[in-house]
């Protein structure tokens, strides 16, 4: 275990929060104009399981990374609710998979004692959330934002920064976090280079 001096990662702590619900601003903006459309069931699973990692983050002692936690768990509320509104439509077979595993492994979450096992179901349970968000994504590139998606990285890593203890139970949720942000980001990037090369071609 590392421990971090407490009043530096308060500082990355209180950035990191800023960022979490700054970032939401213009996100929530683009969806009112219906320039991007958040995935409903992404959101949902979000929503319910970043408030619960918030508070494992709280018990487990992760000090102000948990700050950051849960500015994004209010951010993710915030989403859901705007994407019953303006979010994607025509749900797949495969979101509602995603969705009933998600939820499928909520009551072992709860169940656990163990903070390392209940962080890492977190964690997992937030992968198989963004399933449906990847599934959209790499049909329609454009419906997700690019900018939201690079400050969760920025966020995600002052979260980390953030530990006043570096161990799996507080480490591992926002640094795979850090991990599938880059990884949705570069989706983005090369999927609307391939689909506007196609249509470059396709009007030679």
């Amino acid at each position: 275990m590392v421990n971090v001096d407490q009043s530096t990662a308060s500082i990355f702590g209180v950035v990191g929060s800023a960022v979490s619900l700054i970032a939401a601003v213009p996100y929530g903006l683009a969806i009112c104009r219906r320039a991007v459309r958040p995935h409903l069931f992404t959101w949902l699973i979000w929503s319910v399981v970043t408030a619960i990692a918030a508070a494992g983050q709280f018990v487990a002692g992760a000090g102000p990374s948990a700050w950051c936690t849960a500015a994004i768990a209010i951010t993710c509320l915030l989403t859901f609710l705007a994407s019953i509104f303006r979010g994607e439509r025509g749900w797949t077979g495969s979101d509602w998979l995603f969705l009933g595993a998600a939820f499928s492994a909520i009551p072992f979450l709860v169940l656990t004692e163990d903070p390392t096992i209940s962080v890492c179901l977190v964690t997992l349970i937030e992968l198989a959330g963004l399933g449906p968000t990847v599934r959209k994504t790499i049909r329609d590139p454009w419906s997700e934002s690019l900018t939201y998606f690079a400050l969760c990285v920025l966020k995600y890593a002052l979260a980390v920064l953030a530990l006043r203890k570096w161990t799996v139970a507080v480490a591992f949720y926002p640094t795979v976090n850090i991990v599938a942000s880059v990884g949705i980001c570069m989706l983005m990037i090369v999927r609307r280079r391939l689909l506007s090369n196609a249509g470059a071609g396709s009007r030679s």
